[in-house]
């Protein structure tokens, strides 16, 4: 087996193109701010590894998991 080439099984890493793809979409929803470029970049590029199944325990921007809250009276449901 060669060592260079992925198990056929194993995720792949998203390429540069879906990166910049999916990076330009996050700053359209995102509004269209100046500055936000690398975050978009880091958040693109973790959005499309959980997609691919390579999640590494980080939420891509405006992405969070649902808790409860410890100081809130309601019950969970």
């Amino acid at each position: 087996m060669n060592p260079t080439r992925p198990h056929p099984s194993a995720p792949r890493e998203p390429t540069e193109a879906e990166i910049q793809k999916q990076a330009y979409h996050l700053w359209i929803d995102g509004g269209r701010l100046e500055g936000v470029e690398l975050d978009n970049w880091f958040s693109a590029k973790e959005l499309l590894r959980h997609r691919h199944g390579q999640s590494h325990g980080l939420a891509p921007r405006g992405v969070h998991s649902v808790r409860p809250n410890p100081f809130s009276n309601q019950p969970n449901s």
